[in-house]
């Protein structure tokens, strides 16, 4: 049973990560909302109106719900979205994937042991997040250390070509620059503790409410 809860409990922690990653990635409110904290509109000489249109338009991309606008937008840069947005459905079947067999390792564990379950994902969830936030960690110190390092490395390992590399004129930089990213991975770690503060206290209390159903 321990690694039934160990690896359910870290299947779950992951889908909460890639959800997190996802809502935020989707999101033109989010975009919106950094934009105006980093001053984007100002520097890159678009307008609030135009940058709020863009912003729905990358988001709509994001989610495969629409094309982007070759008036606006280069042909490399609409080559580099193209890529981005198959690893958006590349996330989307790993989360669906994990979200399966965090439900399987779920329904086994509870098949088992009914509500003291929620005891054993517990302790389970424990070595989970341990493992998780160790990897977690070391990411927050190269990104502390050396921002723009960590976000080339990314784009080298998921990025099989030179695409992302655009001109600091290009509307994708000019409306993203590397600190709204630094605040996007900001956004997304706060959303992922938030989740499991709300799932840890869920289980927690259900724990406990177990222990009085003996």
């Amino acid at each position: 049973m321990k690694p039934l809860s160990f690896f359910t409990a870290l299947f779950v922690c992951l889908a909460l990560l890639l959800a997190s990653l996802y809502t935020v990635a989707i999101d033109p409110r989010t975009y919106a909302r950094q934009q105006a904290r980093l001053n984007v509109a100002e520097r890159s000489g678009i307008s609030q109106e135009e940058l709020l249109a863009l912003d729905e338009a990358v988001a709509r991309y994001m989610r495969g719900a629409g094309p982007l606008d070759d008036a606006v937008f280069s042909p490399r840069e609409i080559a580099h979205m193209r890529d981005v947005r198959a690893l958006m459905a590349l996330c989307e079947r790993v989360l669906a994937l994990l979200a399966a067999l965090a439900a399987l390792g779920l329904a086994l564990v509870f098949g088992r042991l009914r509500l003291k379950g929620f005891r054993v994902l517990l302790r389970g969830g424990r070595w989970a997040l341990l493992a998780l936030a160790a990897c977690v960690a070391i990411l927050a110190a190269w990104a502390f250390i050396d921002f723009t390092g960590l976000f080339t490395a990314f784009h080298q390992l998921l990025f099989t070509n030179d695409l992302w590399l655009l001109s600091a004129s290009s509307t994708l930089i000019r409306m993203f620059p590397e600190d709204f990213f630094r605040a996007m991975a900001a956004e997304i770690a706060l959303r992922f503790a938030l989740s499991l503060l709300a799932l840890a206290a869920l289980g927690k209390g259900m724990s406990r409410y177990a222990d009085t159903r003996r």
